[in-house]
C-alpha cells in the first residue's frame, strides 16, 4: 500500500497538476439538472464547460486572467456557479461556493472524504454520479486511451434539487466520444 500524498495546495497560480479540462460529456450529463439562470464558470480554464451553453448567460473567469476565485468577490451578479476545481483545492472551492448562497456543481473525485461525508448529511447536498469514470483532458492535451482516469468522479452538487441525495446516470462508451 502507498502512503497518501496529498497536494501541496496553492491558491495563487494555476498548478499544472490541477489544470485537466472537463471532457464535453461530463458537463452534458448535468445539463438536465441544472435550474434556470445565468451560470457562473469561476476557474474556466480553457472555457471547456462554457461552451456546452448556447442558450444561457455564461460569465468566465479564471486566475490566469486575473481573477482568483478564492480570493476575489466577482462584480457581477449570477444564479449558478458550475466548475471542475483544481482538485487539490476542491473543499476550498466548496466553501467558497457555499458562501454565495445560489446552487452549485463542483465536478469532484468520488472518495467520500470525511468533509464530504459530513456534507452529504445536508439535503441540500448530493451526488451525480455517472456509471462510467470520466476521462479528462490532461496538460499534455491527451484524453482517454493511455489516459483512462484512476478515480471516479461526479458532480457533488448543492441546490440542485437532484431525484435522490445520490443520483447515478449512465454513461456510455458512445457518450464518451464526445470530448
Amino acid at each position: 500500500m502507498k502512503p497518501k500524498k496529498n497536494q501541496k495546495q496553492d491558491s495563487t497560480a494555476r498548478q499544472e497538476r490541477d489544470f485537466f479540462q472537463t471532457p464535453n460529456y461530463a458537463t452534458d450529463l448535468l445539463i438536465p439538472y441544472l435550474p434556470i439562470g445565468s451560470i457562473w464558470s469561476p476557474a474556466c480554464g480553457e472555457g471547456k464547460i462554457a461552451s456546452r451553453f448556447t442558450d444561457r448567460k455564461i460569465l468566465q473567469t479564471d486566475i490566469v486572467t486575473g481573477f482568483n476565485f478564492l480570493k476575489d468577490d466577482p462584480d457581477f451578479q449570477f444564479d449558478i456557479i458550475l466548475e471542475n476545481p483544481p482538485f487539490s483545492l476542491k473543499r476550498k472551492f466548496f466553501e467558497k461556493c457555499i458562501s454565495y448562497n445560489v446552487p452549485f456543481a463542483l465536478l469532484l473525485p468520488v472518495d467520500f472524504c470525511g468533509w464530504i461525508l459530513r456534507e452529504m448529511m445536508s439535503d441540500s447536498n448530493q451526488w451525480l454520479i455517472p456509471t462510467r469514470r470520466i476521462d479528462y483532458i490532461t496538460p499534455t492535451g491527451r484524453q482517454g486511451g493511455a489516459s483512462h482516469a484512476q478515480y471516479h468522479s461526479g458532480w457533488f452538487c448543492h441546490g440542485m434539487n437532484l431525484p435522490k441525495q445520490i443520483t447515478v446516470v449512465e454513461l456510455t462508451n458512445e457518450m464518451k466520444e464526445n470530448i
